[in-house]
């Protein structure tokens, strides 16, 4: 007679069926919330995508994508929809159409849903532990967890990424329902399509084309020909297509391929620096904390292109690498670079560092301490980051400050001992996990509910509206408020939508007595002096907003105040101008 059965472990209880995907999806939206509701708006992507979906919700034209009175033809409509569905859901709970937070929910969606269908992806491809492991260490990621919050397109763009390479997955390895699971791929690949235009079809479409060339055989994906899967993604992308053709007169499609999408991939305006590894090299600290794992992963990946096309044991590796490998290349090889544009890739990296995980526990001894020595470098730049973070607080790095900042990076130094410890002395892989998950998390809390809220010279349009709120110095409808020098969208999201950007010229010509203005101190004197030559003067209502200019690098002053009459001098109730 046989013995009976061990029962399952409690990491097998968890690691397996619905509730699985319940705790990953927990840890996946609590990683996206962090900060949410903490961290002022972004610039200049962040606030971009907030304004504009904004003045959709004010005008009522759910259409046409502007900015001010400029029409924005750089990305399709999708996360403009999603997020205006958010904000007014979320009504009852804010008074005001520029507050942060509900613009960023569907962005913490898409990190879940990115997170479900890499579990999802995994557990046909690898099994339930490492499947889980490797979801989860996505869905704490870095990277992962700070696109997540922020409301931008890439987190839900991923999410839609990696269900339709789930999708391919179970076709891959076999299903009872290949047309249902084709249309899940075709509706994932439309909706990505309405999100960030190409960079999903671009992403699947490698990934097929790498499986076929490397394989030498596509009949599996035969399901994806099942013709109510394309009909069923045009009719979720051409009605909108055929609306912005039509209201912009064809100009959408222009600009989208002449501005946007053409620089990217041949240089110019878009190239934003980088040579070729710019990716690769921050690969480490950007996919934290899954960066322990990374030495087994690539040994699994090595292990996988030795053992030939026709190795079924090493099937759902190759899967995973024609997943990660090609696009991560593409987006090497493109002038433009910027950090996110990887993560697409990051569910199928994690995939293989989960596997990674699950075989270090018996083999592959050189793999553990590498993976130990990357996983200290990568976080002790996120230390030096979150200590850097410090900062820009209140008081810099006098007296306070410098304490400050010993004290953050005295809180990650231990946590990161304490994740390190863990991995040298417990050798059970969800052990390991769960010690590389709570570190992650501690750091995202640290960082984004902690640091970054309060360090207020990060945020300098969030000061200037400080100072407005301050010096009831409020912009109204008619458009007589005026900055000047100063062009960043999060000041236009945090005000109103009808305030002027303007030059200094400019301002002094069409401004009169009364009206609000915010000057850049470096073009403070030219302002003054073109103020002055049409009998205006400006009167700064408090001591400047300071804060760092991130694009340039450097400290900027932000005077909030009114014009006045430079004649009469009369100063503190001149009523604000009417048109």
């Amino acid at each position: 007679m046989p013995p009976p059965a061990a029962p399952p472990s409690l990491f097998d209880q968890f690691a397996r069926g619905w509730r699985a995907y319940v705790l990953i999806g927990l840890l996946a939206l609590v990683s996206g919330l962090m900060g949410a509701a903490r961290v002022p708006v972004t610039d200049i992507d962040e606030a971009r995508f907030a304004q504009a979906t904004r003045q959709m919700i004010e005008t009522g034209d759910y259409v046409r994508i502007r900015i001010q009175d400029m029409e924005r033809n750089r990305k399709p409509v999708g996360i403009h929809w999603l997020q205006a569905a958010s904000v007014n859901a979320m009504q009852p709970f804010t008074d005001r159409l520029n507050t942060i937070w509900p613009y960023r929910l569907p962005s913490v969606l898409g990190l879940v849903l990115a997170s479900l269908a890499t579990l999802w992806a995994g557990t046909i491809l690898l099994g339930a532990r490492a499947s889980f492991i490797g979801a989860a260490l996505f869905a704490v990621g870095l990277l992962a967890g700070i696109e997540g919050m922020l409301a931008k397109t890439d987190a839900v763009m991923t999410g839609f990424t990696a269900l339709a390479l789930a999708a391919l997955a179970q076709l891959r390895v076999g299903t009872r329902r290949p047309r249902l699971i084709a249309l899940i791929f075709w509706s994932a690949i439309a909706c990505g399509i309405l999100v960030k235009g190409p960079v999903t079809p671009v992403v699947v479409g490698l990934t097929l084309l790498t499986l076929a060339l490397w394989e030498r055989r596509a009949a599996w994906m035969q399901p994806l020909a099942f013709w109510l899967g394309p009909a069923v993604a045009a009719l979720i992308v051409t009605p909108w297509l055929i609306a912005i053709g039509a209201a912009t007169e064809g100009r959408f499609f222009s600009e989208l391929l002449l501005r946007e999408i053409g620089p990217k991939i041949v240089g110019g305006h878009h190239a934003h620096g980088g040579m070729p590894g710019y990716y690769l090299l921050l690969l480490p600290v950007l996919i934290f904390p899954a960066t322990y794992a990374l030495p087994a992963a690539l040994r699994i990946g090595w292990g996988a292109l030795r053992a030939g096309a026709n190795n079924e044991a090493q099937a759902p590796y190759r899967f995973l690498i024609a997943w990660a490998a090609p696009a991560f290349a593409f987006f090497e090889l493109m002038p433009a670079k910027l950090v996110h544009y990887t993560l697409p890739t990051y569910p199928a990296i994690a995939l293989l560092c989960g596997a990674g995980l699950m075989l270090a526990r018996a083999r592959w001894r050189t793999t553990h301490p590498a993976g130990v020595v990357v996983f200290l470098v990568a976080g002790a730049v996120i230390v030096g980051l979150m200590a850097t973070a410090s900062a820009f607080m209140p008081g810099g790095l006098a007296d306070a400050g410098l304490r400050r900042a010993v004290a953050t990076a005295l809180i990650g130094v231990l946590t990161l001992s304490a994740a390190t410890a863990v991995l040298l002395l417990v050798r059970h892989p969800a052990a390991r996990a769960a010690a590389l998950v709570g570190c992650a998390l501690i750091f995202s809390f640290s960082l984004r509910e902690r640091l970054l809220p309060e360090a207020r010279g990060l945020w300098a349009s969030s000061e200037a509206a400080a100072v407005m709120a301050r010096t009831r110095i409020q912009p109204s409808d008619d458009g007589n408020f005026w900055v000047v020098g100063y062009e960043q969208p999060s000041i236009v999201f945090l005000t109103k939508t009808s305030i002027r950007l303007a030059s200094a010229d400019d301002a002094a010509r069409e401004a009169g007595a009364g009206d609000g203005m915010i000057v850049e101190g470096r073009v403070l004197s030219d302002t003054e002096a073109a103020l002055e030559a049409h009998g205006l003067r400006f009167e700064a209502a408090e001591p400047p907003a300071r804060a760092m200019a991130i694009g340039r690098g450097e400290p900027m002053a932000l005077y909030v105040g009114r014009v006045r009459d430079n004649v009469s001098g009369e100063a503190a109730d001149v009523p604000p101008r009417t048109p």
